[in-house]
């Protein structure tokens, strides 16, 4: 339980902002898949917000790196 413990603390410390935005996916791909006759508006929400995901991804995997290499220094 304490490495679980440990490893929720290490990826909610060093990845928050994807983790926080992932439960946008989530609705934009229930309300996309509910949808009988998706039209452009629900195709370009989808796209978005998963590129906006990437986009986070990106960016807390650029800061974990630098914050690594920072305390490797």
């Amino acid at each position: 339980m304490a490495k679980l413990k440990k490893a929720f603390t290490w990826l909610f410390g060093n990845f928050y902002s994807t983790l926080s935005i992932c439960w946008l996916s989530t609705l934009v791909i229930q309300d996309f898949l509910n949808t009988d006759d998706p039209d452009s508006w629900n195709y370009s929400i989808a796209i978005l917000v998963f590129v906006a995901l990437a986009l986070m991804l990106v960016t807390d995997i650029i800061t974990y790196r630098r914050k690594i290499a920072k305390k490797n220094l």
